[in-house]
C-alpha cells in the first residue's frame, strides 16, 4: 500500500476559485451594486472638469518669406534665435500670465452653492457683478462672501470669516452703490430683476493677482505638436470652460505681442545707440559748417586749383575710410563698457547692425544675447521650489560670465587691429596733408576746413543710413507667432463617467474575489477534500454533513435522516476495510488531533448504526480525562473503564446495556490520576480480547492523539482507525503530523472521517450520496419550502 503523498500542484487553482465565487454570487452581486452606486454618486456630484485647447505656430523668418529688411539689405536685420523648448517655457512664465490677466476681468470669482457641491459660475452668467477699488488698503483676498438678495435693489453680505462677518452684520446694501468697509471699497450691481428667485446661494471671492497668476501658470500645459511641426499645443483644465477659453485666447495674443516686442527690442537698442552718436556728430558738423561759411565769406574770390582739388579728393577718400574705423572704435568702447558694467545683455546692440562684419564677434554677441534671454525666461519661474531649474539657471549664468570674458579678450585683438588701421590712415592723411604745404596759405586753409567738414558729413551720412536701415527693419518686423486655432473644449476630464463605471464594475468584482482568494490562501484549516489529499495519503472513509438539529444523537433522529445515511456509508466502508474472515469482533478506534472535532459524536452514532443492523456493539469511552455523558442512551452509571482497569470493578459491572437493542456502553468511569498507565495495563489487552469474544464490533472513543499519546497505544490494537477531521476546524498542520506517523509505521489501517461538512463549500457541487438535497431524507423534506413539500 502506498503511504506517500502524491505531489500535487499547490499553485493557483482557477477552477476552485471560480466555484467558490459562484457559490457566494450574492456577495459578488452586492459588491458590484455598491460599487456602481458609488460610481453613480461620484459622477453625479463631482464638479465637471473640462480641458480647453489651442495651438500656435512659431515660424522662423526664413520660413515666412523675405521681409522688407531682407529685400532692401539682402538679409534679415533682426532675427529671433529661440527654439520651441524656450518658447514653451516662456508661455508658462508667471510674468507673461500676469500680462494676460491684466487684460481680463478675472479679479472676482463667482459661485453658486448647490445641494452638495459649490460650483464656479462664469462672470457672464452670474446674476450680479462685483467691482472694487484695487487701490484699497485692505482687500479681502480669498474670503468667500455670500450675497443674499432681499429684493430687486437690496442685498446683505455674510461670510465665514469671523472678522469680516462682524463688520457686515446688520448692514444692508443697495445695488450699484459703492461702499467702504474696513478700507475696502466695493460695489455690487444686480444684473437681473429676478435675482431673488434664484434657488441657490450666491457667493463671490476676490482673487490675489499673484496667486491667480501662479495658479494659471502651473495649470497651463504646453507641448510640441505631434509630427515634428514647429507648433505648440496649449491646454488648460478648469471647471468653467468659457472662462478658460477666454484666458487661452488672450494669452495667445499676449504671447504673440511679446514675441514681436522681443524682435523689436534689438532695433530699438540700435536706434538709441545711433541717435547718441548722431547727437555728438551733428554738433561738430554744425560748428565746422559755420567755420567754412565764415571763411568763404571772408575769401569770396578764393578758389581751389586743380592740384588742390586732387589733394583734397585724395584726403577725402582717406577720411571716409577713417570715418568707418571711428564708428567701429566707438562701438568697441560701448561694448567694453556695457560688458564691464554687467547691464542687461539682452539689450546689447549686435555689431552687424552697424556694419561691423567680424564673424567671430557677431557670433559671440548673438550667443550672449540668446543666453541672456534664456536666463530671463528661467528667472520668471519659481526657482525656490524647483532645484533643477535653479541649477540650470546657475549653469546659464556661468556660461554668460565665461562668454563675456571671451568677448572681452577677443575685443582686445579687434581694437588693436582697428587702432593699427587708424594709425595707418592717419599717416597717409598726414602725408597727403604735407603736399598741401605747396599750395597758397588761404587755399590750404580752405581745403583743411573742407576736409574736416567732409569727414563729419560722411560720419553723419553713414549713421543716418544705418538709422534708416534699423527703422525700416523695425517697421517691417512681424511676429513669428501665428495662432492656428482659437481655444475650444477638447475633452471633459472629470468626471469620466464611462471610466468610473468600468472601474467600479471591475472593483466590485475584484474586491470580493480577492477576499475569497485571500481567505482561501491564508486559511490554515481544512475546508475541502482537496486539502485532505494535499496533506495526507490516508483515504477518506466518509463525510458527515453539518447537523442543524438540536440533537446530535441518531437515537433521537429519523432513521431516514441524512445524518443516519452518512453513518451507514461509514459503516459499509469500514466493513470493506476489515473484510477479514474471523469469528472475533472488530475493534475500531476513533480519535482526533484535538478536542472538538466530533470524535465522541461520531463514536456514539457509529455504534448506534452498527447496533440497529443487529450487530452486537459496545462503545468504550476510553478518554478517562474527560468522561462522557451517556444519559441519552439511558446509561447513568459512573462506574466504568478506569474502575475496571484499576481492579475495583468487574467487567459485568462496567458494561451497561442501553435503551437501544444490541448496543452496550462501557463508560470512562471515575477520573484516575494515571490514565495513560491504566491504558497500558495488561488488563486493557485482556479486556479487548474478552470483548472480541462477546461482541461483533468494539468502538473505542480515545483521547486526542494531537495532545496525548494514549490514543496511539490503542490504535496499535485496532483493526481499523478512524481519524476525525472537522471542516473549517482541524488545522492543516495536524494532517501533516498524522501523515508523518502513518509513513513511519506508528499507525496502520487508518482512514479519515470528514465531519461537520457543509457540502456547498465542496468544489464538486451540492450534496453527497444519492439522496441529500433531493427530498429523499425526511429532514431534507422538512427543510424544503412549503410549495416543494406540497409538490412532493
Amino acid at each position: 500500500m502506498n503511504n506517500k503523498i502524491t505531489k500535487q500542484d499547490n499553485g493557483f487553482d482557477l477552477q476552485n476559485l471560480a466555484l467558490k465565487v459562484f457559490r457566494l454570487w450574492y456577495w459578488v452581486a452586492a459588491s458590484v451594486i455598491i460599487a456602481l452606486i458609488g460610481a453613480f454618486l461620484i459622477n453625479r456630484y463631482t464638479i465637471p472638469q473640462y480641458e480647453v485647447s489651442s495651438s500656435v505656430m512659431i515660424v522662423k523668418p526664413a520660413e515666412q518669406g523675405a521681409s522688407a529688411a531682407a529685400l532692401l539689405y539682402g538679409d534679415e536685420f533682426f532675427e529671433g534665435s529661440r527654439g520651441l523648448t524656450n518658447e514653451s517655457v516662456l508661455i508658462k512664465t508667471k510674468q507673461l500670465v500676469k500680462q494676460t490677466l491684466q487684460k481680463l476681468d478675472f479679479n472676482v470669482s463667482y459661485f453658486q452653492q448647490g445641494n452638495v457641491k459649490l460650483t464656479e459660475v462664469y462672470k457672464a452668467l452670474s446674476p450680479f457683478v462685483v467691482t472694487y477699488d484695487s487701490a484699497s488698503a485692505n482687500i479681502p483676498y480669498g474670503v468667500l462672501f455670500k450675497v443674499t438678495p432681499l429684493d430687486e435693489d437690496t442685498y446683505t453680505l455674510s461670510t465665514e470669516n469671523i472678522s469680516w462677518n462682524k463688520l457686515l452684520q446688520g448692514k444692508r446694501f443697495q445695488s450699484g452703490k459703492s461702499y467702504a468697509i474696513n478700507d475696502f471699497v466695493f460695489c455690487i450691481t444686480v444684473k437681473n430683476n429676478d435675482v431673488t428667485e434664484v434657488p441657490n446661494e450666491l457667493l463671490f471671492s476676490i482673487n490675489d493677482p499673484e496667486n491667480l497668476a501662479g495658479r494659471y501658470a502651473s495649470s497651463l500645459d504646453v507641448s510640441s505638436m505631434p509630427g515634428g511641426a514647429s507648433a505648440l499645443v496649449l491646454k488648460l483644465a478648469g471647471t468653467t470652460p468659457e472662462k478658460e477659453k477666454e484666458f487661452l485666447n488672450a494669452h495667445m495674443q499676449t504671447y504673440r505681442e511679446n514675441n514681436l516686442f522681443i524682435k523689436n527690442s534689438n532695433a530699438i537698442n540700435t536706434l538709441s545707440f545711433i541717435d547718441d552718436q548722431l547727437q555728438q556728430i551733428s554738433d561738430s558738423l554744425y560748428f565746422i559748417e559755420n567755420r567754412l561759411e565764415s571763411f568763404k565769406k571772408d575769401n569770396s574770390r578764393l578758389g581751389v586749383s586743380s592740384e588742390g582739388n586732387r589733394f583734397a579728393q585724395q584726403i577725402q577718400d582717406l577720411e571716409t575710410q577713417k570715418a568707418t574705423l571711428l564708428v567701429n572704435d566707438k562701438y568697441y568702447s560701448y561694448l567694453r563698457t556695457y560688458l564691464q558694467q554687467g547691464k542687461n545683455l539682452d539689450q546689447l546692440v549686435i555689431p552687424s547692425n552697424l556694419g561691423i562684419n567680424d564673424p567671430v564677434l557677431n557670433e559671440l554677441i548673438a550667443s550672449l544675447v540668446q543666453l541672456q534671454g534664456e536666463v530671463e525666461i528661467i528667472s520668471q519661474n519659481d526657482i525656490r521650489s524647483n532645484p533643477l531649474v535653479a541649477n540650470e539657471l546657475k549653469i546659464k549664468r556661468q556660461q554668460i560670465s565665461e562668454m563675456s570674458r571671451s568677448i572681452l579678450e577677443n575685443l582686445k585683438n579687434i581694437e588693436a587691429a582697428n587702432n593699427i588701421a587708424l594709425r595707418e590712415l592717419n599717416n597717409r592723411i598726414n602725408a597727403a596733408s604735407a603736399q598741401l604745404q605747396q599750395l597758397p596759405t588761404a587755399e590750404r586753409k580752405l581745403i583743411n576746413i573742407q576736409r574736416l567738414y567732409n569727414l563729419s558729413e560722411n560720419l553723419y551720412v553713414f549713421l543716418m543710413e544705418k538709422r534708416a536701415e534699423a527703422g525700416i527693419a523695425k517697421a517691417s518686423n512681424t511676429s513669428d507667432v501665428t495662432i492656428l486655432s482659437d481655444a475650444y473644449i477638447s475633452a471633459q476630464t472629470a468626471p469620466e463617467t464611462r471610466k468610473n463605471y468600468i472601474a467600479a464594475l471591475l472593483l466590485g468584482l475584484a474586491l470580493p474575489v480577492s477576499l475569497i482568494f485571500a481567505k482561501d490562501y491564508f486559511n490554515n484549516k481544512v475546508s475541502s477534500t482537496e486539502d485532505i489529499s494535499r496533506y495526507t495519503a490516508l483515504p477518506i472513509l466518509g463525510m458527515v454533513g453539518h447537523n442543524k438539529k438540536s440533537s446530535s444523537s441518531l437515537i433521537d433522529l429519523s432513521p431516514k435522516s441524512a445524518l443516519a445515511e452518512a453513518f451507514r456509508t461509514v459503516r459499509s466502508n469500514l466493513r470493506f476495510m476489515t473484510n477479514v474472515e474471523s469469528n472475533e469482533g472488530k475493534i475500531y478506534v476513533i480519535t482526533s488531533s484535538i478536542s472538538g472535532e466530533g470524535k465522541t459524536f461520531s463514536a456514539k452514532n457509529l455504534a448506534y448504526i452498527f447496533s440497529i443492523s443487529g450487530e452486537r456493539t459496545v462503545l468504550i469511552n476510553a478518554d478517562m480525562r474527560k468522561p462522557n455523558n451517556n444519559t441519552d442512551y439511558g446509561v447513568t452509571s459512573r462506574i466504568g473503564l478506569s474502575n475496571y482497569l484499576a481492579g475495583y470493578a468487574k467487567l459485568e459491572e462496567v458494561i451497561h446495556q442501553t435503551i437501544q437493542e444490541h448496543l452496550s456502553i462501557l463508560p470512562s468511569g471515575d477520573i484516575p490520576p494515571n490514565p495513560s498507565e491504566l491504558l497500558l495495563n495488561k488488563r486493557m489487552e485482556e479486556l479487548l480480547q474478552r470483548l472480541r469474544q462477546e461482541f461483533d464490533y468494539i468502538i473505542i472513543d480515545t483521547p486526542p492523539v494531537g495532545i496525548l499519546s494514549d490514543g496511539l497505544e490503542l490504535m496499535q490494537l485496532a483493526d481499523a482507525n478512524i481519524f476525525m477531521v472537522r471542516q473549517d476546524y482541524t488545522m492543516k498542520s495536524f494532517l501533516a503530523s498524522i501523515q508523518q506517523q502513518y509513513e513511519s509505521g506508528k499507525i496502520r489501517n487508518t482512514a479519515i472521517l470528514f465531519n461537520d461538512v457543509d457540502y456547498r463549500k465542496l468544489n464538486y457541487g451540492y450534496g453527497y450520496g444519492y439522496g441529500y438535497g433531493y427530498g429523499y431524507y425526511s429532514d431534507d423534506l422538512e427543510q424544503q419550502p412549503w410549495y416543494k413539500r406540497f409538490k412532493f
